[in-house]
């Protein structure tokens, strides 16, 4: 049991207001004495009664009172006085349930007031506690005693459709006409155990609008009364007082109910701070329902809302004001190494843990345990959404856009991750075709090159030089083919090197660590580690290995020259001998030298063209799949797209005079932003930029249709091609913005006043029903008190039940007309804040209300007068 039952604001309790005690003389009590205290307050645990009131027939046993409600407030459960009076009216009299505020007994002259009283209405009557005397007085007269004690009160008329009830003893219009008293009027405030639907509504037609509430009370004649009861009722109490139980009567629409309301909503529990910062062990609970943080100026307020902000990591957005001020307040708030955890609870009525340290990523607990990867904003609490200061009536450029991210919340994120791994994907296609490009440029040099020398070669083969220095031409060609084995060998090794002295320090110093709270277990730790270590020694003995392998091969090819070498005078008269004929043939131009250098070449120019010709292949290739992941990044686009109108359809259908309308990828002004500060430098000009941007939806759209870009373009492709080379994955992963236009009443929300901007975005907010908790600051800011009143407050009203709402504001109309479930009173002292915290049913809350939002008791009692002299004379 919740000895604290009002720590979360106002309670739906289960009232009973017809609860006789072993002091009434038809109460039946059998068991233990000295047990009798405990075994009643078992029985309201029992039957879950968290409100009672003691009404013994024409008895107030005072000193019976008080030990039961001790006993039961420290079971949690709230117990007010008051008697079943017999009073003389009607044929049976009328049995009607009083209830008296502790003033009766709790006073200067410690004079017990109830008992007075029924010493008076019962003055000369023997046994009246019998539940058959009648009273001195009738209903009016009654009433008229009680006032006379100057002391609050009110009526309940019990069990109305029994003979002694007051339906069943009077006419509805005897009724009628004694709430038409205005002594009696005031006063009645309940009828116990309606059970008749036909006499309900004659009442009702009866009486209209003053029909009070409808209550319960099991009539207790024994403690298993309580519990068989099947019918109950329920009031939304903030504090187990006269005053709050009157209030929850009189506002009987909004805080009586004959079944409990449950939550279904996802919703903040509380708030812990812990560090050395202005909020250091303060601990904030919530309601699921309306909370309010009050103070004045520089109380706090803005402190708490903007650690809830930073705990659950929902972003400012990119139109919030102040950033730099409200980042700075939560370090202020927490210090370094400050914590803030958020008890929350999720549509399931699952309890969560939400942990974040100041500089960290916020972690979700459930029952102590970590749980990686839970979604705060989906799984924990569905959507909750935060407007700081200013941030509704501040409608820049921009603020559609993020305003639309505020609302989706998370919902696309697992989308925009796919869109960030699709735009690295055209990255890496557009990096890989780069290192390609120069490879691909080489092709018509080395074409060129063996075209030439293949022409040259003509002369050559027609004198059969080839063939008489064919071994020669094989001997170079083989010596060439092994040096450039040994040399790609060697780059390899050289790059192994490199590798290893840029890894070997940073991979073995990490074991140098050592920790002086945790070394066992990094010794474990390490141990493992040890494994990848071992790998890396691999490494290094496979180049020691493989430099030796190196050292080999170069000895034979040092053979192979010397073979080679040992040729030389062979070669030489096989050239001597060839220029010879040559020059006797008459071909002196011909030189065996230059021949061997134009084979040389050939060599290399097929070899070249062979490893250029893939390169060719590979950037075609890479062309096609570069065309492919931009088709891919286009369709996640519009599939994002897609995604948020589905949202603000949803979002358009709610009964609102504001319409959210998007484009696709129409914000044509940024794009062409874009482009001009990509291509600055370019002499380009900004009609011919306009004009391409114009034409293409995007610029990966620019890419696949050249041919029309050229024909736009005329004589300046050219330069434009090359800076789309230049800048091309600055271009093709930029994603052209979609562009929303907010209509109020069917028009440009950019058309209206500020007041009017600022009134229509908070009711759409509102309006959504999408995010189980709202986070605002101050949102009377730019709102009239009208609008307040007449729009904001009563669409809370109608929300609250399945929304939570934390509201900072320096306006009183939202806790007191809102009826806020919980206030919290918020003040500065020695560097810290404080807060005091309690239903706007809890008298200490309502004086922090007059005194903090109303200027004092004496301005708001001053204002009363003058608002009294301004009413109508025919009001």
């Amino acid at each position: 049991m919740n000895l604290n039952r009002f720590q979360n604001g106002s309670q739906w309790l289960k009232a009973d207001f017809h609860l006789h005690t072993r002091a009434d003389q038809e109460f039946s009590y059998k068991g233990e004495d000295n047990d009798y205290l405990n075994q009643y307050i078992e029985a309201l645990l029992v039957a879950d009664i968290g409100l009672g009131v003691i009404t013994n027939h024409n008895k107030f046993d005072l000193n019976e009172f008080k030990a039961l409600r001790k006993k039961a407030k420290k079971s949690g459960i709230g117990l007010l006085p008051g008697v079943e009076l017999s009073v003389k009216d009607g044929q049976s009299g009328v049995h009607t349930l009083v209830v008296f505020s502790d003033e009766w007994f709790n006073n200067k002259e410690q004079t017990n007031h109830i008992q007075s009283f029924l010493s008076l209405t019962f003055a000369g009557i023997a046994n009246f506690e019998d539940e058959n005397a009648r009273s001195n007085h009738n209903l009016v007269d009654t009433v008229r005693e009680l006032d006379k004690f100057q002391k609050d009160y009110f009526l309940i008329f019990a069990h109305v459709e029994a003979p002694n009830g007051l339906w069943g003893g009077l006419s509805p219009g005897r009724v009628k006409e004694l709430f038409d008293t205005t002594a009696v009027q005031h006063r009645a405030l309940a009828f116990q155990k309606v059970r008749s639907h036909d006499t309900q509504d004659k009442m009702k037609q009866a009486l209209g609008k003053l029909y009070p509430a409808e209550v319960e009370g099991s009539d207790t004649k024994q403690l298993a009364d309580m519990s068989a009861r099947k019918e109950s009722c329920f009031l939304k109490l903030g504090a187990f007082s006269f005053e709050a139980v009157k209030f929850a009567l009189w506002d009987k629409e909004a805080r009586v109910r004959s079944v409990q309301p449950g939550y279904t909503h996802s919703y903040i529990r509380k708030v812990s701070f812990e560090g050395a910062g202005t909020l250091g062990g303060t601990e904030i609970f919530l309601s699921p329902e309306l909370n309010t943080l009050i103070g004045i100026r520089g109380s706090g307020k803005s402190s708490i809302l903007e650690g809830i902000r930073y705990a659950l990591n929902i972003p400012f957005g990119a139109k919030a004001s102040d950033i730099d001020y409200k980042e700075g307040l939560v370090k202020h708030l927490l210090h370094s190494g400050g914590k803030i955890t958020i008890d929350a609870i999720d549509r399931r009525g699952q309890p969560y843990q939400i942990r974040r340290i100041l500089g960290e990523r916020p972690d979700v607990y459930v029952n102590g345990q970590l749980q990686p990867g839970v979604s705060i904003r989906e799984t924990v609490l569905h959507q909750p959404i935060y407007f700081g200061q200013k941030d509704l009536s501040s409608t820049g450029a921009g603020f559609e856009k993020d305003l639309i991210e505020k609302l989706v919340g998370d919902a696309l994120v697992p989308l925009r991750e796919k869109i960030k791994q699709g735009q690295h994907n055209v990255l890496d296609a557009i990096h890989q075709i780069k290192r390609l490009d120069r490879a691909v440029s080489q092709k018509q040099e080395w074409t060129q090159k063996q075209q030439d020398a293949q022409f040259q070669m003509k002369f050559y083969q027609q004198h059969g030089v080839e063939t008489k220095l064919q071994k020669q031409i094989d001997f170079d060609r083989d010596e060439r083919k092994v040096q450039q084995v040994i040399l790609g060998a060697d780059n390899y090794l050289s790059e192994l090197n490199r590798f290893i002295a840029d890894f070997e320090d940073e991979l073995k110093n990490q074991t140098l660590y050592k920790s002086p709270q945790n070394q066992p277990f990094f010794d474990d730790f390490f141990t493992t580690y040890q494994n990848l270590l071992t790998g890396f020694d691999g490494i290094k003995q496979l180049v020691t290995d493989s430099q030796a392998t190196l050292q080999q091969l170069r000895e034979k090819l040092s053979g192979f020259s010397q073979q080679k070498l040992s040729l030389k005078e062979a070669f030489a008269e096989i050239e001597r001998k060839l220029a010879g004929e040559l020059k006797q043939a008459g071909a002196q131009a011909i030189s065996p030298q230059e021949f061997k250098k134009l084979k040389s070449l050939l060599d290399q120019a097929e070899q070249m063209l062979q490893v250029l010709a893939k390169s060719e292949q590979q950037y075609s290739d890479l062309g096609e799949t570069l065309g492919k992941e931009l088709d891919g990044l286009d369709k996640l686009w519009s599939e994002e797209y897609r995604a948020i109108e589905q949202i603000l359809d949803k979002i358009n259908l709610v009964d609102s005079p504001l319409k959210i309308r998007s484009d696709f990828k129409a914000n044509k002004a940024t794009m062409l932003e874009h482009i001009q500060g990509l291509f600055r430098g370019s002499r380009i000009r900004e009609i011919t930029l306009q004009s391409v941007v114009d034409e293409f939806k995007d610029f990966g759209a620019m890419w696949r249709e050249k041919d029309k870009l050229k024909s736009i373009l005329g004589d300046s492709f050219d330069t434009f091609w090359q800076y789309f080379e230049d800048k091309s994955d600055s271009l093709l992963t930029w994603q052209v913005p979609n562009t929303y236009t907010i209509e109020y009443h069917n028009k440009p929300l950019a058309h209206h006043s500020l007041g009017q901007r600022a009134s229509a975005l908070m009711l759409f907010v509102l309006s959504q029903r999408e995010n189980d908790v709202v986070i605002i600051d101050q949102p009377e800011d730019d709102l009239d008190n009208q609008t307040i009143y007449d729009d904001v407050i009563k669409l809370i009203q109608e929300l609250k039940p399945k929304t939570q709402f934390v509201f900072a504001t320096h306006n009183a109309n939202i806790p007191v007309l809102g009826d806020a479930e919980l206030v919290i009173a918020c003040e500065y002292l020695d560097d810290k804040v404080q807060s005091n915290s309690g239903s706007i049913d809890c008298c200490n809350i309502q004086q922090r209300i007059v005194s903090v939002m109303e200027g004092g008791t004496e301005a708001f009692e001053k204002r009363k007068q003058v608002y009294e002299a301004w009413k109508p004379k025919n009001s």
